[in-house]
């Protein structure tokens, strides 16, 4: 007896030492479901309650465990569901496979219920995507899918497999996988020599060079060469969001988060004053540059930009050196060409420590303070306080990203997972999920505001039912924060849609089985997030917090207009 394209698929899976797969049953699906239950000693399932939250979860758990993520669905609502997670996770170079099922390839074009174009859906949200014909392909398929994902720049690829051809018999299966793709970045590159040269010649010439790392630095892993880099040359380093754990933010040549949203007021002059600006893995977009601002597009800074992605370097900025290449390969190459160059860092230290100090300052100030509603500012510095050392936290779009990015001081390597290609709400609370399966011992934090609860609740019973240790943290303001400011500063306080109703969150949390309680006061957030990380159970905790338009966080075009006034 041959192997039914089913079989294949989990076993392709198999052969790529997959873990885990996140997904939702449907009616087309249950062939794949049999053959996940053959193998469920080998390659486990983690049911969700939403296809969405399948694709966040996959896509946190490839952030974290430098592993693929695999999502899968079923045909009709399911593809659907799942593509704004697959879009978020391609846009930020993440490599996701989305595994969707199909109707069967007989019925296609006689309107059979959930019938739908399945590759043209996913056909701009996707590095690759494909249909498969027949069961003998799906090695193939397979091999290809995983070869792409994690190849040159991540990003998500789709396979559609129709229910007759994963009911379909093969003989002669050759089932084998890529063992250089079971992680990522797979097939690594190196920058050319004579470009590495030059960038090291420039770097040396320059006065008041800075780095700025985006997420390209973190998917290679390259937090170890940066700092010896900052080191070696006195070289200030700051980050995107994405960026963030390319250097340990407590590092005396780290000035955090430049840019529009969480950047720090001294790291975007700092940047905005370079005579070079060496973008490493970074997408010079509109965020991080303040919209090109920062460094300018015509202010005379020489740029170097290396990424994996020859598409992007010079593609904003005048480029004097490009390098393609993967950062981390390449800043070991740059390490070398530099020779026994050493400079001494202290005076550049001691600069940075100067020009940071007004800001940490008014930051502790707010941070200490016993305000109700509660400050975000607050609760960023109560969790930095009771974190252990090995942490991850998942932020959702809106309040937490600005407060997060420029407060809380990161350690290298990845710990902070913010979706910033589409910021949709409702990430962070199925992302934990993600988080906690690639990091088994870590302690795992979600950050959430009452709009992306409302969009992923039932995720709850998910981590319930795991018995997953994750920490809640929701931030209570009962709007959609984000959209209010926007209406108070330039819509002349016409809020419309944008406020919720009385809701006990405590309530719901506490109906999905999850420890729960709400914070009546500053002095007890510190406590109850310590009992929590010792519990070592679900734990959902209800901060009521100020929006964003009464404690504007650190977005640089608010704070402008905060100072004008609304309307201004």
């Amino acid at each position: 007896m041959g192997v039914m394209g089913s079989q294949a698929v989990v076993e392709m899976l198999c052969a790529h030492d997959v873990r885990y797969v996140f997904g939702l049953s449907g009616d087309t699906s249950t062939g794949l479901y049999e053959a996940l239950f053959e193998a469920r000693h080998r390659l486990a399932h983690i049911m969700t309650r939403d296809e969405r939250s399948a694709a966040f979860m996959a896509d946190a758990y490839a952030r974290l465990s430098y592993r693929p993520g695999i999502c899968e669905g079923p045909s009709g609502g399911g593809a659907t569901y799942i593509a704004p997670g697959v879009a978020e996770a391609h846009y930020s170079s993440i490599p996701l496979i989305c595994l969707t099922t199909d109707i069967p390839l007989r019925d296609q074009g006689r309107n059979v219920l959930t019938e739908m174009d399945q590759p043209g859906l996913f056909a701009t949200i996707t590095k690759w995507h494909a249909q498969a014909k027949n069961a003998a392909r799906i090695p193939d398929l397979l091999r290809r899918a995983f070869r792409l994902a994690t190849a040159g720049r991540p990003g998500a690829v789709h396979l559609s497999l129709p229910s007759d051809v994963l009911a379909e018999e093969m003989e002669g299966a050759v089932l084998y996988g890529d063992p250089a793709c079971t992680t990522y970045p797979s097939y690594r590159t190196r920058a050319d020599p004579r470009a590495v040269e030059a960038a090291a010649a420039a770097l040396l010439a320059a006065q008041r060079p800075v780095l700025i790392a985006g997420g390209g630095a973190m998917i290679a892993a390259a937090w170890d060469e940066i700092t010896a880099l900052a080191e070696r040359l006195a070289l200030p380093v700051g980050t995107s969001i994405n960026g963030k754990g390319s250097i340990a933010e407590g590092h005396p040549l780290s000035i955090g988060v430049v840019g529009e949203n969480g950047g720090r007021t001294y790291a975007n002059d700092l940047a905005r004053e370079a005579d070079l600006v060496f973008f490493v893995g970074c997408k010079t977009d509109s965020v991080t540059t303040m919209h090109w601002t920062i460094p300018p597009l015509a202010g005379g800074a020489t740029i170097i930009h290396l990424d994996a992605d020859p598409a992007e370097i010079g593609n904003t900025y005048p480029t004097a050196i490009g390098l393609a290449g993967d950062a981390k390969l390449t800043l070991q190459n740059l390490l070398a060409a530099l020779g026994d160059v050493q400079r001494d860092a202290a005076p550049r230290a001691a600069e940075l420590a100067k020009r940071s100090r007004g800001w940490w300052a008014e930051f502790a100030e707010q941070a200490q303070a016993d305000a109700l509603p509660i400050k975000p500012q607050r609760i960023i510095s109560e969790l930095a306080a009771a974190l252990p050392a090995d942490y991850v936290i998942a932020a959702d779009p809106g309040t937490m990203t600005p407060f997060t990015a420029a407060y809380f001081r990161c350690a290298a390597g990845r710990h902070i997972v913010i979706p910033r290609a589409f910021g949709g709400l409702g990430y962070a609370l199925p992302a934990v999920v993600g988080a906690q399966y690639a990091r088994p011992n870590a302690t795992v934090v979600g950050l959430l505001g009452d709009g992306s609860l409302g969009m992923a609740a039932g995720e709850m019973e998910t981590i319930r039912r795991l018995n997953l240790p994750v920490i809640l943290i929701h931030f209570n303001n009962r709007c959609f924060g984000w959209i209010k400011t926007l209406q108070h500063f330039y819509h002349q306080d016409k809020y419309y849609s944008v406020d919720f109703g009385e809701e006990d969150c405590v309530a719901l949390a506490q109906s999905f089985g999850l420890r729960a309680r709400r914070i009546e006061r500053p002095g007890e957030l510190g406590d109850a997030l310590r009992q929590a990380i010792f519990r070592q159970e679900p734990t959902f905790l209800d901060v009521p917090t100020a929006p964003e338009y009464q404690d504007v966080p650190p977005v640089a075009k608010w704070q402008e207009a905060a100072k004008r006034g609304p309307g201004n």
